[in-house]
């Protein structure tokens, strides 16, 4: 596990900087926000229920991602889709030897939406077990995360107020579980 994780560290690393490429910035333009990075693996079993989606059975429904980047593993069995407004839900197939990088909400609040999040759910049509290997990379706990300047303009304007990597998630867990409502940095 500790050598897989370092590889998601590296593989992450690798990652930001395509990313800060893509925003015209310097490769190396958020190394420094994770020099101290939060690496969260979430091993998922699926359960070998076919989904019923029009009764709202799903082996996870909806949703996106809180963080920066989600680095999955997926065994070969299929059931993730993501979805876009071109094309609404789409099978993502399974392929055993790459990975699937789900974009998360901090990135999109980062870049003012200029990239988004992952909407994704996982639909279970084979009735076959499913695992798979979520990492969550996330910036340093203390990081600012405001929109960057080459990311809004006077007719863009920031759509999301300034916080930190930590609080960004904090907030994300309280509004959708019971029991973080009350914790603060």
């Amino acid at each position: 596990m500790e050598q897989y994780m370092h590889a998601m560290n590296e593989l992450g690393h690798r990652l930001l900087r395509l990313l800060a490429l893509g925003l015209g910035l310097p490769p190396d333009h958020f190394d420094r926000f994770f020099d101290r990075p939060m690496i969260f693996l979430r091993p998922l079993h699926y359960a070998p229920k076919v989904s019923a989606p029009s009764d709202g059975v799903f082996g996870a429904g909806a949703h996106s991602d809180y963080g920066m980047l989600t680095l999955l593993k997926t065994d070969e069995v299929p059931g993730l889709q993501i979805h876009t407004d071109a094309t609404g839900w789409m099978d993502v197939p399974p392929k055993p030897e790459c990975f699937i990088i789900n974009l998360g909400d901090m990135l999109e609040r980062w870049t003012n939406g200029m990239y988004k999040s992952t909407l994704h759910r996982v639909v279970n049509t084979t009735g076959k077990e499913r695992y798979s290997l979520a990492c969550f990379f996330e910036p340093n706990f203390d990081t600012l995360v405001e929109c960057l300047p080459q990311c809004c303009s006077p007719e863009r304007p920031p759509r999301f107020p300034p916080t930190t990597s930590g609080q960004h998630l904090l907030d994300k867990y309280a509004s959708t579980h019971a029991g973080y409502a009350n914790l603060k940095q």
